[in-house]
């Protein structure tokens, strides 16, 4: 495959959702673009910004705060998957200390699904989430 047919081909990957550099390079090798072609594809779509890991990041993390899921573990973790460079997580991952999101996730855990369990069951299903042992002293 060539480089314009490939560079088409990640535009219209692009044009269906947001996605990161990884997820964009492993859906060209699926295709079987030569390696060399995969590499100018993806810088030039990072030069007109259609591909951009931080702006990815902070859209995910939104989305999180918006309808409370994961634990940030758990966030860390489907970002690490995506390809995520640890160094945009960690600085990116600050928002959600600031913003009180576990103690939010855990409450909407703890009046919902968790509301019937014993504490220790509890703790248990929190501490398997990826949830801080800090937070278990809220009982």
């Amino acid at each position: 495959m060539d480089y314009e047919t490939a560079k088409e081909k990640a535009v219209r990957y692009l044009v269906l959702a947001l996605r990161t550099e990884e997820e964009v390079k492993n859906k060209l090798r699926k295709l079987n673009v030569e390696e060399g072609i995969i590499v100018q594809v993806t810088e030039y779509l990072k030069s007109i910004g259609y591909i951009d890991d931080e702006k990815y990041v902070e859209a995910y993390i939104r989305q999180c705060i918006n309808i409370p899921k994961y634990s940030k573990y758990e966030i860390r973790m489907k970002l690490i998957q995506k390809g995520i460079n640890k160094e945009i997580l960690s600085e990116k991952l600050e928002e959600l200390d600031n913003c009180d999101y576990e103690n939010k996730l855990i409450d909407k855990l703890l009046k919902g699904k968790l509301k019937n369990m014993e504490p220790l069951k509890q703790k248990a299903y929190l501490y398997r989430r990826g949830f801080r042992t800090s937070w278990f002293n809220i009982w």
